[in-house]
């Protein structure tokens, strides 16, 4: 059984509330006067309204503020989210604007994911204007998903009208409180024979969900690479382009047969629409494409997997820019011609970095019959410089494709026999065995190379990946590339019954098929029954979130956490206040250089960032005390490349060079009161994704008023 942690997992869903209404148009009287009915919701705050008014020769429009207020006014202070686990006290401010006093019955209700711990009713006396705060305290169930707090306040008194109960309800993101976890099994199953799933495999996860993958043939079990690329939380240029290949190539109905629920077809398409925005929205001033945005350093060998996947695009309908994607292809052209003109930052062989850069970009051209013969010819004679096999497959296409079929021929047959070393990981192609494997494969698909080998190298392929634990994006695409082509085809007619303490499934065909289950069917495990006359080739995989902390690793990569004050010192996490400031240090450090470190620091609820990157923060670091002034120091030495502050995570994406510690500082400030999971920090290369650390970390944080 292989496991592994995701980067921080998906974030708790939030709730805003938003007002905007259009009316219909009327027919003003002969003195310029109209009446228009506005609808207002549940809603108390300020709104803007603006008008409009024509006739066939003028035009004229005005706007004014409009406040919004109910006699009484309940507004409910809550966390950002909650993960399971966590107890929080809620504040409910309730005010009295109905111009006389009132004595007031508060009921509460919660559903969902969250809990009362307190009394569930309360009597609030208010003189008109007056103000009072209802504490409610509160706790978070396991799961992810959402809770509900619903007030009921009765006994409102106007006189001359009668007053219905005021009733509202607030929804608050849950999740668990530690990153998600999928474990992956494998089995051969005999014609006759069982394989036991034994709950113990599946223990200590929260919420899980399984899919299984029962085929006949060696598998490539595309459904979790799917599933892996729809789910990555964060979004560089790599991982932006990867994670819209599967849409690109697989419709709803296709992926329904991969147990994928996912949004209608019409909505994909405007999915990939949009992705496509975001990506030339990266694109540098001379063609050229960045990691994260168009003011970032030039990324090569992610041009040319841009550029193609632009092409691609474009040759399944959409709409790509032609300026963008013009400027995309003569930066190829300029690779191709000059080799000069690719920098390498970070790779021990230079050459081979250029060779694999030129040869994606001859190939890129080539299918658009723009690569020049001449140039491709000249890297040919610098063959031996490739450290892997995918630049020569790519190399032998594009001769093959400018008509040079006896150059192709030869370094194609090189390509094949070239293994890419496992030790020589990082030579900034964003490759490595598995991913080079697996492109080379969906080449010799699309382009009909050495069809008597597929199969064998498809076999190798899965094999590899049993093995494999971590998979970076590009590893993730590169297998759903080359196994795309076997969705829904047919293979040897297999036969399998699935049973639990829940039932029993029944699963058949001449095709892969995939089944999801949820917690009710994996609770006692499973057993998969071959009663078929083919081989059965299953692969599960779980994911859930485990019920407790993960226990502190080390691969290459090290992180520790520090909370101080603004003075330096360091904080009592059991005894925080509500509005104090933290700071936060994160010390990173690696054994290998690693220019592609992923730190995510997930927060505790009731903490909130200060984002540092708005220019109205509350709060800075220039602010700290002098003790703090190394800290700051080194971490502007820090070579950070990207950082975000969202809602329950501070993330950043830096280059680590060996043996050098990293500096990374963030403000927080306490803020609801309550006692809380405090998960562990987190950092892996996104392109050696087994490159990884977690960090020690206290088990809670508590927060008083």
């Amino acid at each position: 059984m292989k496991m592994r942690c995701h980067a921080g997992g998906k974030k708790p869903p939030t709730e805003v509330n938003i007002v905007a209404q259009q009316l219909q148009r009327i027919t003003l009287d002969e003195n310029g006067n109209g009446t228009l009915q506005l609808p207002v919701p549940d809603f108390n705050g300020e709104l803007r309204l603006m008008a409009q008014a024509w006739n066939g020769q003028n035009f004229g429009s005005t706007e004014r503020k409009m406040t919004v207020a109910a006699p009484v006014i309940a507004e409910l202070q809550t966390p950002r989210f909650l993960a399971g686990g966590d107890s929080s006290q809620l504040a409910l401010d309730v005010t009295n604007l109905s111009g006389h006093p009132q004595t007031l019955g508060v009921a509460l209700t919660t559903s969902g994911l969250i809990s009362l711990s307190g009394d569930n009713s309360q009597t609030v006396e208010l003189e008109n204007g007056q103000r009072k705060t209802i504490t409610i305290p509160v706790s978070a169930k396991d799961g992810f998903g959402d809770g509900n707090v619903a007030i009921r306040i009765v006994g409102m008194q106007l006189p001359g009208e009668q007053v219905s109960d005021y009733e509202h309800s607030w929804k608050i993101g849950v999740r668990p409180a530690y990153p998600a976890q999928t474990r992956h099994l494998a089995s051969i199953i005999k014609p006759g024979e069982n394989w036991h799933v034994d709950p113990e495999q599946l223990s200590g996860l929260v919420a899980p969900e399984a899919s299984l993958l029962l085929t006949s043939r060696p598998p490539l079990n595309i459904a979790r690479y799917v599933r892996a690329l729809y789910a990555y939380p964060y979004g560089c240029l790599e991982q932006t382009t990867s994670g819209l290949f599967p849409s690109l190539y697989t419709n709803q109905q296709q992926l329904a047969q991969l147990g994928i629920k996912t949004s209608p077809d019409d909505i994909r398409r405007q999915n990939i629409e949009t992705g496509i925005t975001r990506l030339l929205g990266m694109q540098r001033y001379n063609g050229s494409f960045a990691l994260w945005s168009s003011d970032g350093p030039e990324e090569y060998w992610l041009t040319a997997y841009v550029t193609d996947f632009l092409h691609r695009a474009r040759e399944r309908g959409f709409a790509v820019q032609d300026d963008g994607l013009k400027q995309a292809d003569a930066a190829l052209l300029r690779y191709l011609q000059d080799r000069n003109q690719i920098d390498v930052n970070s790779s021990a062989r230079p050459d081979a970095t250029r060779f694999a850069v030129q040869a994606y970009a001859g190939l890129v051209l080539a299918q658009q019959k723009q690569a020049p013969l001449g140039a491709l010819r000249q890297l040919y004679e610098r063959r031996t410089q490739a450290e892997s096999g995918l630049p020569l497959i790519q190399l032998g296409i594009a001769l093959k494709l400018m008509g040079d079929t006896p150059r192709s021929e030869e370094v194609l047959k090189q390509g094949l026999a070239l293994q890419r070393s496992a030790t020589n990981y990082w030579l900034e192609d964003y490759g490595s065995p598995v991913r080079d494997d697996a492109m080379i494969l969906a080449l010799m698909e699309e382009f009909n190379l050495e069809p008597k080998t597929q199969e064998q190298r498809l076999l190798s392929l899965s094999d590899r990946l049993t093995t494999t634990e971590y998979l970076s994006t590009q590893e993730q695409n590169a297998v759903f590339m080359a196994g795309k082509g076997f969705i829904g085809q047919p293979e040897s007619e297999w036969k399998g019954v699935i049973s639990s303490a829940k039932g029993v499934d029944l699963a058949y065909g001449e095709q892969a098929q995939v089944k999801s289950y949820d917690e009710s069917w994996l609770s006692n495990g499973l057993v998969i029954n071959n009663q078929g006359e083919s081989t059965l080739y299953p692969r599960f995989d779980v994911v859930g979130y485990p019920n407790s902390a993960p226990q502190p690793m080390s691969n290459i990569l090290n992180i520790k956490r520090d909370f101080l004050g603004l003075d330096g010192k360091p904080v009592d996490l059991a005894q925080l206040k509500s509005g104090q400031l933290i700071l936060v240090h994160l010390d990173v450090w690696a054994s290998e250089h690693v220019p592609d470190a992923l730190v995510v620091d997930l927060l505790p609820a009731g903490v909130e960032l200060e984002n540092q990157n708005l220019n109205d923060a509350s709060a800075s670091l220039d602010d700290a005390a002098t003790e703090v002034t190394s800290l700051l120091d080194a971490s502007r030495q820090t070579t950070l490349k990207h950082q975000e502050f969202r809602d329950d995570r501070y993330v950043a994406a830096v280059d680590i060079q060996s043996g050098q510690h990293t500096t990374l500082l963030y403000l927080a400030r306490a803020v609801t009161p309550g006692k809380y999971q405090l998960p562990a920090p987190q950092v892996e290369s996104m392109y050696i994704p087994q490159w990884r650390a977690v960090g020690e970390t206290p088990a809670t944080v508590s927060i008083a008023q």
